[in-house]
């Protein structure tokens, strides 16, 4: 294996791949090399599996656990707690849409524009700015990472949701907290 940059040759027939991605350059007639994001084209195929409108459940663990490390005080606890949410995911080409809403902000729903891998700088459901970053981990589950603008500073959150059939498994991690919920493919 050579190396050529930050690019390994895995052979001359295979091509170039970026160590740590999905990514790969292959050969091509009398262009020489030819990229290919094969993180996007194999993210089209394994995303698929989100496509649609999810529903929560009500089901939580750590509910109380993860609020407390929040912080949220009593009556936005019993708010939080009483909350349903819906997601719904869609593709167009490379561009991906995440529409949630919430009970919580009811009329506030959002429809957040994204490709893999990318960032996105955007405000939240309750106003408040946002950065985040989804990837794909496998065939059934993607990973966020999500900053949330608190007053003066930046609160990290790391989201993952793996989809089993119609049911959806979403873990969310902060203040050294995690709690999971469930959400179901509406249809």
């Amino acid at each position: 294996m050579q190396e050529y940059g930050d690019w390994e040759i895995l052979s001359p027939v295979k091509g170039l791949h970026r160590p740590g991605t999905l990514s790969q350059i292959s050969p091509c007639r009398n262009l020489g090399l030819r990229a290919f994001d094969l993180q996007t084209r194999s993210a089209k195929i394994k995303m698929a599996n989100f496509v649609g409108r999810w529903e929560d459940t009500g089901e939580r663990e750590n509910f109380e656990e993860f609020a407390t490390a929040m912080n949220l005080p009593a009556d936005m606890l019993e708010k939080y707690r009483a909350t349903k949410q819906t997601i719904q995911y869609g593709i167009n080409g490379n561009t991906w849409t995440m529409n949630p809403s919430s009970t919580l902000f009811p009329g506030k729903e959002k429809v957040y524009t994204f490709e893999i891998g990318k960032e996105v700088n955007d405000t939240g459901l309750d106003g408040n700015p946002i950065k985040f970053v989804i990837t794909v981990v496998s065939d059934n589950e993607i990973s966020e990472d999500l900053k949330v603008k608190m007053g003066d500073s930046w609160k990290d959150y790391k989201v993952s949701r793996k989809v089993d059939g119609d049911t959806m498994t979403t873990t969310l991690s902060a203040f050294g907290k995690t709690m999971t919920s469930t959400q179901r493919r509406l249809k």
